[in-house]
């Protein structure tokens, strides 16, 4: 067992090393892609809470402009009455601009001494508006000043119960009065609870909701305000804000990133329940998340909100807590991203990038094994065609040794008869009448007709066996030679022959000769009879675009041949006309067809009795062509 497993390995060790690698490269693509969407996210998250502070710092801007707005109308008016108020707050559409504003008022300054007269004052704003007024200034009691609210818009059913109220009474505004007092600038108080709307199904009109309250100090005109004592001996009144957190901080992230990130808003960094601001998704995360106060008393925030506690369960890291400055008062804010913040499936990236790794490694896995069993099996393979080769170069040493040994001991006999029968023709042929010769010659014919075939059989032989040698070789040239061989070997006879110029291939020069001798030796045999005899030899053109590859021929208008035994042109001994016709042992269109497979190429020839022969042939491998095309186009060309 331990011997196959070792085996297996040892064969697919090649395989198994790819799958090493491939695993290795899916790892670190994939951490790489982990690490990249991490990175990407982070700073969308990153930009999307920076655009967050921003918007609050441009909502919290816009609200002290508004303030300063109201506080121009101190220096620009002897005596700013009620309806000069609601017409500015009527000016800069407040409900419209200003989400967040339950109400801009105005806090007057009383003495002891202009309390009754303050009073009266309210009690006639109240008839105006057909209201009925209860004790006006609140709460009652006497003090040694009065801060009351002495205009306040819009003045609807809400801000109503607003004028008369001294809020100076309570320590969350008195800090941020006397702040705002002493340095000039707009305050804001800790965590309050301000008058708003009530819900549908609360039942209730009116509903005390999370807020803080900004005030800006507004000074008499024409005292000094340098320094703080001058500020607070100068000082009038201020322009009050109030605001509801829950519409503070609503839609302060820009589209489609508000239902991703968790916000959430404490007064002060003391995470507890008392300094909830603002949360948007019902579940508090901060205290968990940052391990503060909060953490230690879960318990008492979920029973004092109703609240769950959760952790986080966003993408790792994308949280993001700090302090905000909102008219000299630091929150505490805190954003952390919800799984949903990863859009467009980007967080299923790098598992999409793993699991197509583990494919492609299994798949190269598989295609490295069969790859590598392919291998082995070629070398196999050629293991045993490398033995069947020497075997098969055995055969044909022993084969051509038994080809010149059978043609040496064939010759000889014939050499004997045809000499033999010479002898008698010579030597007695007074004693041999007519019939005899006749015989005598007719057995010198056959005895060396039989050494003409084992010369030719031993061409063929070499044809098929010899190794050959590739070369640029010229066929115009080879043909011309062949031809001029052909004319000095019978200068009698008148034969009109063209080559087309500029053939070239590569193969074997030797077994071309062979070739080409043997087809324009046929050519020049079956036009002896013709009295003007042509032979050509080029390259046709249409078939060689059709079959892709140069096709070369050679034509003769001699005695040609019956297409319907076209097939039996290329076997050896075969032959298609009589002996006393045309001379021949039918061996050279046998040998012929070799050398032309030997280069890769094919043969075939068309024809017609009178009318000539045309051999086509090929040097390489290409299209097959139809070896009998037409018989009417055979006779056009």
């Amino acid at each position: 067992m331990l011997r196959a497993v070792l085996g297996h390995l040892k064969r697919a060790a090649t395989a198994y090393a790819v799958l090493l690698g491939a695993l290795a490269l899916t790892l670190l693509a994939y951490y790489y892609v982990q690490q990249r969407v991490e990175n990407e996210a982070r700073y969308r998250f990153d930009e999307t809470v920076t655009a967050a502070q921003e918007a609050i710092d441009r909502r919290m801007n816009s609200y002290v402009d508004a303030m300063l707005g109201a506080r121009g109308l101190f220096p620009a008016s002897e005596s700013v009455e009620r309806e000069e108020w609601r017409d500015y707050v009527e000016g800069v559409n407040l409900e419209d601009r200003y989400e967040g504003i339950q109400a801009i008022g105005y806090v007057r300054y009383v003495s002891p001494g202009e309390k009754d007269a303050f009073e009266d004052r309210i009690a006639e704003t109240f008839s105006d508006a057909g209201l009925q007024s209860g004790p006006v200034v609140q709460p009652d009691g006497e003090r040694s000043g009065y801060y009351p609210v002495t205009f306040v818009e819009p003045f609807n059913e809400v801000n109503e119960n607003l004028l008369g109220q001294d809020r100076y009474t309570e320590p969350a505004h008195r800090d941020a009065m006397d702040r705002a007092r002493d340095t000039g600038e707009a305050e804001a108080t800790a965590k309050v609870y301000v008058f708003s709307e009530a819900s549908g199904d609360s039942g209730a009109s009116l509903a005390l909701v999370p807020g803080i309250v900004m005030y800006l100090p507004v000074y008499k005109e024409g005292e000094p305000t340098e320094t703080v004592d001058e500020r607070r001996s100068a000082l009038d009144g201020f322009v009050v804000c109030y605001l509801t957190t829950g519409e503070l901080f609503q839609d302060i992230f820009e589209e489609p990133y508000e239902p991703q990130i968790d916000f959430e808003v404490y007064d002060g960094d003391d995470l507890t329940p008392g300094n909830l601001l603002y949360e948007d998704d019902a579940v508090l995360r901060a205290g968990e998340a940052l391990g503060r106060s909060a953490g230690s008393v879960s318990g008492a925030i979920e029973e004092a909100t109703g609240l769950p506690i959760g952790e986080p369960d966003g993408p790792p890291g994308l949280n993001r807590s700090g302090k905000i400055e909102v008219a000299g008062r630091e929150l505490w804010v805190y954003f952390e991203a919800l799984p949903g913040f990863q859009v467009n499936g980007q967080s299923r990236l790098p598992l999409f990038v793993l699991l197509s790794g583990f494919a492609v490694s299994l798949l190269l896995f598989g295609i490295t094994f069969m790859l590598a069993r392919s291998r082995l099996r070629a070398e196999k393979a050629g293991q045993d065609l490398a033995e069947a080769n020497r075997e098969l170069e055995a055969t044909n040493k022993e084969l051509e040794s038994f080809s010149y040994s059978v043609s040496h001991d064939l010759r000889a006999p014939l050499r004997s008869i045809d000499g033999f029968s010479q002898i008698l023709l010579e030597d007695y042929a007074d004693e041999l009448d007519e019939e005899g010769r006749d015989y005598l010659g007719r057995v010198r014919a056959s005895s060396q007709r039989m050494g003409r075939l084992i010369d030719d059989l031993l061409g063929l032989s070499r044809v098929t066996r010899g190794t050959m040698r590739r070369e640029r070789v010229s066929l115009s040239a080879l043909a011309e030679e062949v031809a001029e061989g052909l004319r000095e070997a019978n200068p009698d006879r008148r034969v009109e022959f063209s080559a087309q110029r500029g053939l070239e291939v590569w193969g074997d020069p030797r077994l071309l000769r062979v070739a080409l001798v043997n087809l324009l030796g046929n050519a020049w045999k079956f036009t002896e009879k013709e009295s003007e005899a042509r032979i050509t030899f080029g390259m046709d053109e249409k078939l060689s675009q059709r079959s892709l590859v140069p096709v070369y021929y050679v034509r003769d208008n001699g005695a040609g041949f019956d297409m319907a035994y076209a097939d039996k042109l290329f076997g050896a001994f075969q032959r298609l006309h009589a002996a006393d016709e045309f001379e021949g042992t039918g061996i050279g269109l046998a040998t012929v067809q070799r050398v032309v497979r030997r280069h890769g190429g094919q043969i075939w020839a068309e024809g017609e009795v009178g009318g000539g022969a045309t051999f086509y042939f090929t040097m390489r491998p290409g299209a097959r062509l139809d070896p009998a095309p037409p018989r009417e186009e055979a006779r056009a060309r």
